[in-house]
């Protein structure tokens, strides 16, 4: 099974053919045609220098290996388009131990040559330094027949994938029948797998909340509005969309996972119990003050301006020392600002510091720290021009030393700079998502009352 990718190589194309050469990469192993043992087996087996004989899968196709980076640019600078996009990248990856390296390169070879060898130059280099083998295949963004260059695009990468698994079948490999669409950003499953909130397991738990309390579709849609989410549940549409608070683009549903598609929602919401009805309306009913902290809030209530309002912000996201709030039990227009609780957390400490309380005082501090900047860096310039003069070792030392602890001061005055554009750039938004969570509050406990 071939996995393939290609991307845009901007700057030297040296860099990537020195990469795809690298010996340590490509070393032969002493395989035979018929031999297909465990790559496992081989790595082992290269660690005798004494068994293998060197020889390196790389392959050059309208060019020389060795002078492949001179006769790429020769080419470029023949028709006069030496900038840009320098080469393509493609790489073709198999799956564990199902093929030996002398036919993974005949098939990157193959590969190469149906789709560009007739108009570019190329180098296919076969790596076995993972545990699965691949070939990489470097190709001159500008054809030496007419000078025109290669264009990326979404076919292209199809037609890549399509000429690989042809290739594959024919030599009785296996291929991806029915490739996944597509995923999520790698970021966001690192957090997800991390048990961080994000945008989609947010969504899912909003999602969940209100199917586990409907009985019908217009129950459901209630229950998202009061978590302030828009939803677009059209029948005539293929694909439903929510999108959360704060957020102007929606989510698909059904990308959240099985359980969320169209149908499974709707089989989810009228398989419930009609008494679900009755514990929804039972729990509305029923104290929910889960901030017994007077003496903590009352210490914030005693701050003004701007600390006042980063601390309390970070108090009702449950970031402050000896306090975890549940998120379940979040404002919707909080709940996607936990991503921001380290954030917050550090402008409220900066803002606490300085006692910093109105614009005033965060643009005198911005001040400052543009000064103390620049003198730094000042200071900084002088010791590194010294530096290029001869000095005696102990000097030397002294000099770079100096250089260290001024790097490390401008380091942090970025940090707090940073932190105060962020201030200033996101104070508006923080305050009215404040608002809005005191006065939903306030708006609850006086239907309580009545």
């Amino acid at each position: 099974m071939a996995v393939t990718k290609i991307k845009r190589i901007r700057g030297n194309p040296g860099n990537p053919l020195s990469y795809i050469g690298n010996p340590e990469k490509t070393r032969n192993l002493d395989f035979s045609d018929s031999d297909r043992q465990a790559l496992a087996d081989v790595i082992a087996y290269a660690a005798d220098e004494g068994k293998t004989e060197k020889q390196y899968f790389t392959t050059g196709i309208n060019c020389d290996v060795e002078n492949a980076r001179e006769q790429f640019n020769i080419t470029k600078q023949s028709f006069n388009k030496t900038g840009g996009i320098v080469c393509g990248h493609c790489m073709q990856s198999f799956e564990g131990y199902e093929v030996a390296p002398e036919e993974a390169h005949e098939i990157g070879v193959q590969l190469a040559r149906e789709l560009w060898g007739d108009r570019f130059q190329i180098v296919v280099a076969t790596h076995l330094n993972t545990n699965n083998v691949h070939n990489h295949i470097v190709f001159n963004s500008v054809s030496f027949v007419d000078g025109k260059r290669f264009h990326f695009c979404t076919e292209e990468t199809m037609r890549i994938r399509a000429a690989s698994d042809r290739i594959c079948r024919e030599r009785d490999l296996s291929v991806i029948e029915h490739p996944e669409g597509k995923r999520i950003p790698y970021s966001l499953y690192k957090m997800e797998k991390a048990g961080m909130p994000t945008r989609c397991n947010v969504a899912r738990q909003a999602l969940d909340e209100a199917i586990s309390v409907s009985v019908n579709m217009e129950e459901f849609k209630s229950e998202l509005k009061k978590r302030g989410y828009l939803y677009q549940f059209n029948s005539r549409r293929k694909y439903w969309t929510v999108t959360p608070p704060g957020w102007t683009k929606a989510i698909r549903t059904d990308r959240l996972g099985d359980q969320y598609t169209r149908d499974m929602i709707q089989q989810r919401v009228f398989s419930n119990d009609i008494g679900v009805r009755m514990k929804r309306l039972q729990k509305e009913s029923r104290s929910s003050n889960h901030y017994d902290l007077k003496r903590r809030i009352d210490k914030i209530k005693g701050r003004s301006g701007l600390e006042k309002l980063y601390l309390r912000y970070c108090y009702e996201l449950g970031y402050l020392p000896k306090y975890r709030q549940n998120p379940m039990r979040l404002h919707a227009v909080l709940k996607e600002e936990l991503l921001k609780c380290d954030l917050y957390s550090e402008e409220a400490k900066l803002l606490a510091r300085y006692s910093i309380s109105t614009e005033e005082d965060l643009a005198k501090r911005m001040k400052s720290l543009t000064e103390d900047y620049s003198s730094i860096s000042a200071r900084r310039n002088e010791l590194r021009q010294k530096l290029r003069r001869k000095m005696p070792e102990e000097e030397d030392a002294k000099c770079r030393e100096q250089i260290r602890e001024l790097t490390a001061e401008l380091k942090e005055a970025r940090k707090e700079l940073k932190l105060c554009q962020d201030i200033r750039e996101r104070s508006g938004q923080v305050e009215r998502n404040l608002e809005t969570v005191l006065e939903d509050r306030s708006r609850g406990k006086e239907r309580k009352q009545l």
